[in-house]
């Protein structure tokens, strides 16, 4: 092998490096998951909830909260505009349950859209989740856990 072909291979592989390096690092940038939260014991409850908003009015956020001793570590956006995501993060220090519920206004006279997560060991479920009042029937919501107790995720889509 002679003196140039040494310094493009040597190149490319640095070059290799880097690339790989930084793909590594986008891939965990903006990955927030329960996974990932700010726990201080094994096993202790956190919940990512990410909603995204697919309908064509801007979501206001109209109350929220977390149960027990649960925490936000990310709370909810006082608007959700048409088309944009959010993800709600929250922990439980020392706990061993945690409810996360966020409701937000569709439009302004719409109905309300309910996100719920309960997080325990002996069950998750997005518990009364939904689009309630005036309207509601022209609006509807999925969800999907992509993992459950103790770091619990779940996407909602809200059409």
């Amino acid at each position: 092998m002679n003196t140039t072909t040494r310094r493009i291979t040597a190149t490319t592989v640095g070059l290799a490096g880097i690339a790989a390096a930084a793909g590594i690092g986008l891939l965990g940038a903006g990955a927030a998951n329960a996974g990932t939260m700010p726990v201080t014991h094994p096993g202790e409850p956190s919940v990512a909830m990410t909603i995204t908003n697919h309908t064509d009015k801007v979501e206001h956020l109209i109350s929220s909260g977390t149960s027990g001793n649960g925490v936000w570590v990310n709370g909810p956006k006082q608007t959700l505009g048409p088309g944009a995501s959010e993800t709600i993060t929250a922990v439980a220090p020392q706990g061993s349950k945690l409810a996360v519920n966020v409701a937000y206004k569709i439009g302004v006279g719409g109905p309300t859209a309910t996100y719920e997560v309960l997080n325990s060991q002996s069950n998750t479920n997005v518990g009364t989740s939904g689009i309630s009042g005036p309207g509601a029937s022209h609006y509807w919501m999925a969800h999907n856990f992509s993992s459950h107790f103790p770091a619990t995720n779940v996407g909602f889509d809200q059409w």
